[in-house]
């Protein structure tokens, strides 16, 4: 699957299920981890698995399954790596607190329009 479509398609899961302040950026030019990563706010932990569950589940459906998988036993922050995307479910708090968005700020942010949420 060509990542800017799963990329879309993940936005797009992850939105229908109430995923908050959805973002990604384009990492591709500064690192060899993947070509996007994604990050997602969950309202709580079970928000949090559930989010991560329906994600793995529709994509599954598509033939795409992730590589690995690491935080679904604690649910604060449920990393997801699909090979070109990587996903961040975090809470609030531990989004707030880790700030991902500061180490990939310097990368292109994906714009929620250009990702196909409102």
């Amino acid at each position: 699957m060509e990542e800017l479509y799963l990329l879309k398609k993940i936005t797009s899961i992850l939105d229908d299920k109430q995923g908050e302040d959805i973002v990604a950026f384009k990492i591709s030019e500064v690192s060899s981890l993947a070509d996007y990563i994604l990050i997602c706010t969950a309202n709580s932990e079970v928000h949090g698995r559930a989010l991560a569950d329906y994600l793995s589940e529709n994509l599954k459906k598509e033939g795409v399954k992730f590589l690995a998988v690491e935080g679904k036993e604690n649910s604060r922050w449920i990393c997801m790596d699909y090979g070109e995307v990587i996903v961040h479910i975090m809470t609030s708090k531990e989004r707030e607190f880790y700030h991902l968005e500061s180490i990939w700020g310097a990368c292109d942010k994906l714009t929620p329009e250009f990702l196909g949420v409102s």
